[in-house]
């Protein structure tokens, strides 16, 4: 049994056979923690039911020194392209293995998608006449990859510095909404879980052909994959009306600072779907408004009547 094959039987609710299979790994783990960690002693004289959660949380050893050890024989070896099925296999998962320890600076979706172009790269040079040639090229590669993952994260931490949370939050959010046009607020979970849900709601609702190729895709490139969505092209908008974008009530004075974004942010989403060509810009605006249009009537005597009288004056939708 390998760590790939239980994993799949777990998910797949058979909790015996997880059972054991866990105990095997774990035991596994124990009879080798010489060579895999000093830290497993403690936990590998527990009882079995304690074993595994004190090891997924046991602390990690002192980083060796492994810079004169280089990655170059996954790159430089002439007959990789030659090796069995099964030996080609053991060689991919020795490869994500010495990548990663050697790499412990790297967040582990950017550890996949080098993986999953290694992958990708010997899938593509091996049906070549000259391998070697093809994928001697692999590190470079990796490194691209390493650079275009920390440029997206650097971008989006040097927007959030620049526009401040609420801004960003509303900035990010108007762009997604016009990606995927027919989500709402589940959109405010966070962004693994939310394109998980995504991709699973897309398997029972098809959303559009973009959500259902990055669902499809390698999961490794899931996250950059939705980030470089367009604007869905076939999409057509809803027939609404202004009562159905904008509900303001007395209570929203009273809500907290996070229901009082939820509800802009809810507004915004309305928005996009009737409008999702529309200039940044031109969001921006409205909510700006929305936010002068909320603190005005909550700060006004009665608010209820504030809002009945404003709110039909509001451009809820624009042209």
């Amino acid at each position: 049994m390998d760590i790939q094959s239980l994993h799949q039987i777990c998910c797949e609710g058979n909790s015996v056979a997880c059972v054991l299979g866990r105990r095997w790994l774990m035991n596994y783990i124990c009879s080798k923690q010489a060579v895999l960690s000093s830290k497993f002693a403690p936990c590998c004289e527990l009882p079995e039911p304690f074993r595994g959660e004190c090891i997924i949380t046991s602390e990690n050893d002192d980083t060796p020194d492994l810079s004169p050890l280089p990655l170059s024989r996954f790159t430089e070896d002439p007959f990789i392209c030659k090796q069995t099925p099964a030996k080609q296999d053991d060689s991919l998962q020795e490869f994500l293995y010495e990548y990663s320890r050697r790499h412990p600076e790297l967040a582990v979706p950017v550890i996949l998608r080098v993986d999953t172009v290694y992958q990708n790269l010997l899938g593509k040079c091996c049906k070549l006449e000259n391998p070697l040639e093809c994928y001697s090229h692999g590190e470079e590669i990796f490194q691209r990859v390493v650079h275009d993952s920390h440029e997206r994260v650097k971008n989006l931490c040097d927007l959030r510095e620049k526009l401040g949370d609420r801004s960003f939050h509303d900035r990010y959010a108007s762009k997604t909404w016009s990606r995927f046009m027919l989500m709402s607020e589940f959109l405010l979970t966070p962004a693994k879980l939310m394109l998980g849900a995504l991709c699973r709601r897309h398997e029972t609702e098809p959303i559009n052909a973009g959500v259902g190729h990055c669902c499809d895709d390698s999961y490794a490139f899931r996250k950059p994959c939705f980030d470089d969505l367009q604007v869905d092209g076939t999409y057509i908008s809803p027939p609404l009306s202004c009562d159905k974008v904008i509900n303001l009530k007395e209570d929203l004075c009273k809500a907290q600072e996070q229901e009082f974004q939820t509800e802009k942010q809810r507004f915004l989403s309305h928005l996009v779907k009737q409008k999702p060509h529309a200039a940044e810009m031109k969001f921006q605006s409205i909510i700006v408004d929305f936010a002068h249009l909320v603190e005005r009537c909550c700060q006004a005597e009665k608010s209820e009547m504030c809002f009945q009288k404003e709110v039909p004056m509001f451009p809820c939708l624009f042209s």
